[in-house]
C-alpha cells in the first residue's frame, strides 16, 4: 500500500516540501482543472521525480459522466485524453473522477438512466499503458441538482454492467461520514484506492485524521482492504499529524 497526499496547484510547493521531508510519502494525486494547468504542472516534473513520487490524477468536480448530452459527455472523454497526452513525461497510474450530477426530479424519476450514461462514458475511456480509471463515492444534501454516485447501489449497478477493465473503486472516507452507505463490505473487491479524512459529518472539510467523527474502527477497515494508493486528502498542514497517527493505527492493525 502506497501512502500518498493530495495537491492542487495552488498548494503544490507546500505539500511537495511535506513530501521532501517524509519516508512514509511515495504517491500524490494532483487535481487538474484545465488543459493549461498541465503546462503548470511541468514545471513540477523534476522535483516529483527526484523525490520518487508515483503521480495520480483528480479530473474537475465539474466533470459529469452522467450527462444527459451526449456531445458533452464526448467532449469530457476527449478531455481527458488530451490531459493524459499532455502529461506523458508522468508516471500517472490513475486518473480519479466523480460520476457526476444531475437535476434531482429527473434523477429521481430515472436514476438507472443516468447511470448508464455513465457506463457509456466510462467504455469510451482506454488510455495506453496500465492507467486506471477510479470512480469516487460522494454525497448529496438535497436541492435541485444531486450528485450520483452518493449510494453503494449506484457503483453495484456500473460495476454490473459495464465493460472496460480497467475502471476500479476509490473510497473516499469524508465522502462516507457525510452520506453513509456500506461501500465497505460491498465493493471491497473493487477498491483500489481510499481518500482518508475527517469531518463533523455535515462538511467535507478535509479534516485530518482524527480530527471529527471518523471512528478508528474505521480507519482499521480501511486499512484490511489493502488497498494499492491510500491518498491522505486533508489540508497540508495536517498530513504530518496524520501520517504520525496513521502509523500508530497501522501498528495495531
Amino acid at each position: 500500500m502506497k501512502i500518498g497526499v493530495s495537491a492542487l496547484l495552488f498548494n503544490i510547493d507546500d505539500v511537495l516540501e511535506v513530501c521532501k521531508k517524509s519516508r512514509t510519502i511515495i504517491h500524490i494525486e494532483i487535481g487538474i482543472d484545465n488543459i493549461e494547468d498541465c503546462e503548470e504542472l511541468y514545471k513540477y516534473k523534476d522535483i516529483i521525480s527526484k523525490l520518487g513520487l508515483s503521480v495520480g490524477i483528480h479530473l474537475p468536480m465539474e466533470l459529469n459522466t452522467c450527462d444527459n448530452i451526449k456531445y458533452i459527455r464526448h467532449n469530457w472523454v476527449q478531455f481527458i485524453v488530451e490531459v493524459h497526452s499532455k502529461l506523458l513525461g508522468f508516471d500517472i497510474k490513475y486518473f480519479n473522477i466523480h460520476l457526476g450530477y444531475a437535476i434531482t426530479d429527473r434523477l429521481t424519476m430515472n436514476r438507472y438512466k443516468y447511470l448508464k450514461n455513465s457506463i457509456d462514458f466510462l467504455n469510451q475511456i482506454y488510455l495506453d499503458g496500465d492507467i486506471t480509471i477510479s470512480i469516487e463515492n460522494t454525497y448529496s444534501k438535497g436541492g435541485d441538482i444531486s450528485n450520483v454516485g452518493n449510494k453503494v447501489s449506484d457503483f453495484e449497478y456500473i460495476f454490473k454492467n459495464i465493460d472496460n477493465s480497467k475502471v476500479c473503486f476509490c473510497y473516499d472516507t469524508g465522502h462516507y461520514l457525510i452520506s453513509k452507505d456500506d461501500y465497505i463490505s460491498k465493493l471491497k473487491k473493487r477498491i483500489n484506492i481510499v481518500h482518508l479524512s475527517d469531518n463533523n459529518g455535515f462538511e467535507d472539510s478535509h479534516l485530518g485524521v482524527g480530527m471529527g467523527i471518523l471512528p478508528e474502527s474505521h480507519i482499521y477497515d480501511v486499512l484490511n482492504l489493502g488497498p494499492e494508493y491510500l491518498v491522505l486528502e486533508v489540508g497540508y498542514e495536517y498530513i504530518e499529524d496524520s501520517i504520525n497517527k496513521l502509523n500508530f493505527i497501522k501498528e495495531e492493525v
